[in-house]
């Protein structure tokens, strides 16, 4: 196979040529795969154009459009189909994690697949409400660790379900940081935090998974102590908490990659477009998977035809 796929004629047999549909084809094929791009951006290699990713695609938009689809996986295939993405993220919290891992993901084949799980402070949050639990991290830390344990048993549960299911990477999704920063100290951060996040990635490299991790806000103090605990991409450059990826190129570029990026609620089309073009030159040598900055959801919906262009709603919004 590897002899036909170089163009060789095995067995020195006269006239097989390299028929259309044969081997060459299909490798070529198989090289411009969606994945392949994201996998190239990753590890920074010279991709174009950009590929385009969402780690969150929700439940509201899917019900509503890709409804008629065969479950969360046929549903996320589709909108991957409509929005020509090469990313398809993929929720790992509850109901939605055993939605994926019982159903058949065929349709899939070709994407990378990033999926995200509630890191702890969100679940904190989710639990206890924001006052009670910031009230908990900076008054008794007694809850906040037991809830960091858990976590990491979760975590070392789904990373060989998730690469068996064919996922590449799995994001830690926990909102730390607000438009004025962190929500607690960055000593607070490295002595609490980030020891669980690094044990969380180390447990998903060792399962072969690429490690991300997503929060809102300004989180430009805590992305150099990310790199250090293994995370190879950081989600979602929150430009409207003054994070600027290009500055952020400069500084951290050849450590780790980016996603997200486009504001597509806050920017018109022409500054949308402006964006693109700009990347697009800016990440000649990898580094950037473009998306939106806040998701896919039914309140978004309607503003994805500029970063999205091969979008069609099925149905008035």
């Amino acid at each position: 196979m590897k002899e036909a796929a170089m163009g060789g004629q095995p067995g020195g047999r006269k006239g097989r040529g390299r028929p259309p549909g044969g081997t060459e084809e299909k490798h070529r094929s198989e090289r411009r795969r969606p994945a392949d791009s994201v996998a190239g951006a990753l590890s920074r290699a010279a991709v174009r154009p950009l590929p385009r990713g969402e780690l969150f695609l929700g439940r509201d938009f899917l019900d509503r459009f890709f409804g008629a689809e065969g479950g969360y996986a046929g549903q996320l295939a589709a909108a991957a189909r409509s929005l020509g993405l090469s990313l398809v993220g993929i929720d790992l919290n509850g109901g939605c994690r055993r939605h994926f891992f019982d159903s058949g993901i065929d349709c899939l084949d070709g994407y990378y697949l990033a999926g995200y799980l509630n890191g702890p402070f969100s679940r904190l949050v989710e639990r206890h409400g924001f006052f009670n639990a910031m009230l908990s991290v900076h008054k008794d830390r007694r809850l906040f660790g037991g809830i960091c344990e858990r976590l990491i048993r979760e975590v070392e549960r789904l990373a060989r379900s998730a690469r068996s299911k064919g996922l590449r990477a799995v994001a830690l999704a926990d909102d730390i940081a607000g438009k004025g920063g962190l929500f607690f100290s960055l000593e607070y951060f490295l002595d609490v935090l980030w020891p669980v996040y690094r044990l969380a990635a180390q447990v998903l490299k060792g399962q072969g998974l690429q490690p991300f991790f997503h929060s809102d806000g300004d989180t430009r103090k805590i992305i150099e102590p990310l790199i250090e605990a293994g995370y190879a991409c950081i989600h979602p450059v929150d430009g409207q908490a003054g994070l600027d990826i290009y500055d952020l190129r400069a500084e951290f570029g050849d450590r780790v990659a980016f996603m997200g990026h486009i504001d597509i609620m806050g920017w018109d089309e022409g500054r949308i477009g402006e964006e693109i073009e700009r990347a697009e030159g800016s990440f000649g040598n990898g580094g950037l998977i473009l998306g939106s900055s806040c998701g896919i959801t039914l309140a978004t919906a309607g503003r994805l035809k500029s970063l999205y262009p091969s979008w069609r709603s099925p149905y008035r919004l």
